[in-house]
């Protein structure tokens, strides 16, 4: 499993390094010379010279550095630089080339989207407008509405396809009710039914908690996880667990869900041949809602989503929604743990990210790679925290030096370079000791 773990440090690397190219790019743009980029730290093994610029390779292979110009140089020392270095460039230029590292990641993450949906695809929606699923306590439920219902009307309105059945229930007037007419199973019996619902007073829509039907399959299976120990695989149907007929991938999951560390005997069709085995489901951690996790059980397994190609454009359009609406929820993420709206059981410190980063390597290339964009948005969002040491506190004071007419002298500078070293590595310590904690 040791792999994993060098996937996770390629993965922290790689978007180290992209942050930099983002200021290189940015600096060589403005004029600066950039006298070393070095992909990696410490004793330089191997340098290529290439006009002002040296190149190298460095011996610890976690990301790397750009060193720019006069880049030191600070208080009166500063005023003297010359037209080529950080220092002697406009407020507008210096704050460019600090705002690339962040840009750098959003673009990288961008980039990743587009490339994962081109080449993957994207999931499709049930076809059937089958119910594999019923809320607890929704209008669904009390109606009588039963897991394999197949609902063929709404409103009088024929329905064929589960998107078809999601548009009408959602614009229904459900002043009177929702008007279904369902074919049940397995008789064939045609039953109407009504489902008391009300319109959401926001969205205006219609919900009455049903999902579509998802057959009891195997989707991806993680690498070296208590499945793929027993031997299941993706395609796979699973039809028993512990004796009871598994009817919908909904009814699989929940009992998994709430087994964790309890011993399971899954049936199940592969190939035409009947297999069993006995599986423990791993403990995690599943978020409740935003402020609260709990305990659940795992064995490693996914929804089996079918998936469709798309075009290059279409990847392209959907990679940038994606990035975009993933950013607002870093953002929205960022907020509330400021805000102490969040549990910070939910907040994973280096070595939950490291463990994330090589559980998504067990996955798969796509995971891996989703993973590697998701995380670089966190960059983005976290670099720009106007906190001393970050790209934000260097263009918060990038902002001051505008506004005051002058830049920090040397010893402000240091003052607020200590501050913020004390607070990273106190703020370093404190997930450090809380993901070994809650790791053990």
């Amino acid at each position: 499993m040791f792999v994993f773990y060098v996937y996770a440090g390629i993965l922290v690397g790689i978007l180290i390094i992209v942050h930099e190219v983002g200021h290189f790019l940015a600096a060589r743009a403005t004029g600066v010379t950039v006298e070393r980029f070095s992909v990696g730290f410490g004793p330089r093994i191997l340098t290529v010279k290439r006009g002002k610029t040296e190149y190298a390779l460095s011996v610890i292979p976690l990301g790397g550095y750009v060193k720019m110009a006069g880049a030191e140089a600070v208080g009166e020392a500063a005023k003297g630089a010359g037209p080529d270095t950080f220092p002697g460039k406009s407020i507008g230029a210096r704050s460019a080339i600090v705002a690339a590292g962040p840009a750098g990641n959003f673009v990288w993450a961008l980039l990743v989207y587009i490339a994962v949906i081109w080449i993957g695809g994207l999931p499709t929606a049930g076809d059937e407008p089958v119910v594999g699923y019923v809320e607890d306590g929704s209008p669904a439920q009390v109606a009588g509405l039963r897991v394999l219902d197949r609902i063929t009307s709404v409103e009088g309105e024929d329905v064929d396809t589960w998107e078809e059945l999601r548009a009408s229930v959602m614009a229904a007037d459900a002043t009177d009710g929702v008007a279904l007419l369902v074919e049940r199973e397995p008789s064939g019996e045609r039953v109407p039914i009504t489902v008391e619902a009300e319109a959401d007073p926001e969205t205006g829509a219609v919900v009455i908690g049903i999902g579509s039907y998802i057959p009891p399959l195997v989707g991806d299976v993680m690498h070296g996880s208590p499945a793929d120990l027993a031997g299941l695989k993706r395609g796979d149907r699973v039809t028993e667990i512990d004796g009871t007929p598994v009817r919908t991938w909904y009814e699989f999951q929940d009992v998994v869900s709430e087994s964790p560390n309890r011993e399971l005997a899954i049936a199940w069709e592969s190939d035409g041949e009947r297999r069993s085995a006995l599986v423990v489901p791993q403990e995690t951690m599943e978020a409740v809602s935003e402020s609260e996790v709990r305990a659940v059980g795992s064995i490693g397994t996914t929804v089996p989503l079918a998936m469709r190609d798309v075009g290059f454009g279409e990847a392209v359009s959907t990679g940038a929604r994606l990035s975009v609406s993933t950013l607002g929820q870093v953002l929205r993420m960022f907020w509330m743990i400021a805000t102490g709206q969040i549990s910070m059981e939910m907040v994973g410190g280096p070595i939950r990210v490291v463990q994330m980063a090589s559980e998504s390597a067990r996955w798969g290339p796509s995971y891996f790679f989703a993973f590697m964009a998701f995380l670089s948005l966190n960059l983005t969002v976290l670099n720009l925290l106007p906190l001393p040491i970050l790209d934000g506190g260097h263009l918060l004071l990038l902002a001051l030096e505008r506004v005051r007419k002058r830049g920090l002298t040397e010893r402000q500078l240091a003052v607020w370079q200590q501050v913020g070293l004390v607070f990273f590595i106190g703020l370093a310590v404190l997930l450090l000791v809380r993901d070994v904690f809650l790791l053990n």
